[in-house]
């Protein structure tokens, strides 16, 4: 059963990562199994980088010391961003009066709700979700990387004009708050959802996701789908799971994430993104 994998993994060119839940510990530690995997692919000319949820601005401590030099999906794919060169290779910001009529139902219903930029990042004055970007900052500082700039929303959104705006993030733990939001989502036109965890919806534009990520990044190294090893644990990496001919879902994933994988791997608390590296792609 094994041959199946071993040789799909001898075509792998790029293996692409999301960040929470996959490539970091539940405590959002990185294992040093993961970080050797990454540097033997890297050794044999094995592309590897991330794909997430997150702002540019919110991974530079992984960027760095996993010395990731290919392009990074930022964003759910909203944005492609160069490490090295420090600019965006591709991106899609949300429409705008979509954008701002969003706005005004979340802070209408009185959500916990962010908007992301590749600047600074806005949140609600009741936003408990803003102390995860601030603890962040404090674990970046105390590693000399970069920070990611939060403020709060002035009341009338003012603070984001002029600004491409490529997710809001809203949090919310109580499910009958969260159906007043995925009943008003579908009367959008433009503008689509996702979750990334529990309590937690991704709205950005209707066709970004992170399998279209993978592909303009592959499509960028020449590479065909079967030659690109995708990782991931929940709904918004499905789409790069579908992409992939090498798609992993960690132990931890979601059952409905397992069913569109080639492999499931070990969990994320168990260095699963090393097991499946070493186990079929590694040379």
């Amino acid at each position: 059963m094994s041959d199946k994998y071993k040789e799909a993994g001898k075509k792998v060119k790029l293996i692409v990562s999301d960040i929470d839940g996959t490539l970091l510990t539940s405590d959002r530690k990185l294992t040093k199994e993961n970080i050797e995997a990454i540097r033997k692919a890297k050794e044999q000319n094995i592309k590897f980088t991330l794909s997430t949820g997150r702002v540019a601005s919110m991974i530079d401590y992984y960027i760095k010391t996993l010395e990731i030099d290919t392009p990074v999906i930022t964003l759910n794919g909203a944005v492609v961003w160069d490490p090295v060169k420090k600019q965006t290779v591709s991106d899609i910001p949300m429409d705008l009066d979509e954008l701002n009529g969003l706005l005004e139902f979340c802070k209408y219903h009185e959500m916990d709700y962010a908007a992301m930029t590749m600047g600074t990042n806005y949140f609600s004055k009741n936003s408990v979700r803003i102390n995860r970007y601030q603890r962040y900052n404090e674990f970046a500082k105390s590693q000399g990387m970069s920070i990611m700039e939060v403020d709060t929303f002035d009341d009338e959104h003012r603070c984001i004009e002029g600004v491409k705006v490529y997710k809001i993030l809203v949090t919310e733990k109580d499910p009958k708050r969260i159906k007043i939001l995925e009943d008003y989502l579908p009367t959008l036109k433009k503008t689509g959802f996702t979750a990334s965890e529990p309590g937690l919806l991704d709205i950005a534009e209707k066709t970004v996701n992170k399998g279209m990520g993978v592909k303009k990044l592959a499509e960028a190294f020449n590479l065909r789908p079967d030659e690109v090893c995708t990782l991931g644990d929940y709904d918004n990496d499905i789409a790069m799971l579908q992409y992939a001919g090498f798609s992993v879902a960690m132990g931890n994933a979601l059952d409905n994430v397992k069913k569109h994988a080639f492999y499931v791997t070990a969990t994320n608390d168990e260095s699963g993104l090393a097991e499946v590296v070493e186990k079929y792609i590694l040379r």
